[in-house]
């Protein structure tokens, strides 16, 4: 529960801050009447949207496990996630169709030193949000919030190449404004995309981190009596909700009160070093019995 409210509290600390930028940036795009400012305003306002959507997860996979849901709610973290990449997907639809009317009709953009100073100040921003995820990602090993580092950094970048075309702009006729607001949707999109595909990997049954499945098999070879682990799956109910099951090979000369010291052994020194619960088969060592027993 702790790891679903500080989820949640960063992901409320996200939408404030990229409120924030997005009036900052609207204010200045419609000042300067550029495309590519205002592009990156509304960029800000989905970061917004997202991080309001990611926030809503973490509060309900922090939900207690019922009779329907077992298992807990923590696939609703990528379920969010999902959503989360639609919307940045129809934002960059939306900001493309926008700067493809411009380039087609051009229109002057009023250069000021102002925004420049304003643009450089949200960069310095988006810098110091990433630090700000990277920090908390320590704790919550999310993929959602991981996705908002990679996406900060991202907007620094985006909001550089908006500020050099908005100097350019004023020392040339081709619409460069217009043109970087269309390649920002681009960005965007990519972004939405990369996310999505991200999002779907644990829902539709990726294959666990093979780190995880080493460190696994060697916390339970290192439990006496057990001699071998073979189909080892992991199964993902949320980034913080994951179990694993497995069949083990002991000694089939071991009493059965041995062979339960062992596997409960092996159990708790996963329990204790990768904070996750298994279920571990035993069969007799050389044995083709179909039977084993579940512990």
């Amino acid at each position: 529960m702790q790891r679903e409210w500080y989820g949640t509290l960063v992901s409320l600390a996200g939408v404030l801050c990229n409120l924030v930028l997005f009036a900052v940036k609207l204010a200045m795009g419609l000042a300067a009447n550029s495309a590519a400012v205002l592009s990156d305003a509304f960029n800000n306002l989905t970061d917004a949207g997202c991080s309001l959507t990611l926030a809503i997860g973490f509060h309900a996979a922090g939900k207690a496990p019922d009779e329907r849901h077992p298992f807990g709610h923590g696939r609703i973290e990528y379920i969010s996630g999902l959503i989360v990449a639609c919307l940045i997907m129809a934002t960059g639809l939306a900001v493309g169709k926008f700067a493809l009317e411009r380039l087609l009709d051009p229109q002057p953009v009023g250069w000021n030193a102002f925004v420049c100073f304003g643009l450089i100040c949200t960069m310095l921003v988006k810098i110091v949000m990433a630090l700000f995820y990277r920090r908390a990602n320590k704790t919550l090993q999310s993929p959602a919030i991981q996705a908002g580092v990679t996406d900060s950094l991202s907007d620094v970048a985006v909001t550089g190449v908006t500020l050099f075309s908005f100097v350019v702009s004023g020392c040339t006729a081709f619409p460069v404004d217009a043109a970087t607001g269309l390649a920002v949707a681009g960005g965007i999109f990519f972004a939405g995309a990369k996310t999505a595909v991200d999002a779907l990997d644990p829902l539709l049954g990726k294959r666990e981190n093979p780190v995880i499945e080493r460190q696994i098999r060697e916390l339970v070879l290192a439990t006496q009596g057990i001699e071998n682990i073979h189909g080892l799956t992991v199964h993902d109910y949320g980034p913080s909700r994951k179990y694993a099951s497995a069949h083990i090979e002991i000694a089939a000369s071991m009493k059965f009160v041995e062979v339960h010291d062992a596997v409960e052994q092996a159990v708790d020194s996963v329990r204790k070093n990768l904070k996750m619960d298994i279920v571990l088969l035993p069969e007799p060592l050389g044995s083709d019995s179909n039977l084993p027993i579940a512990f």
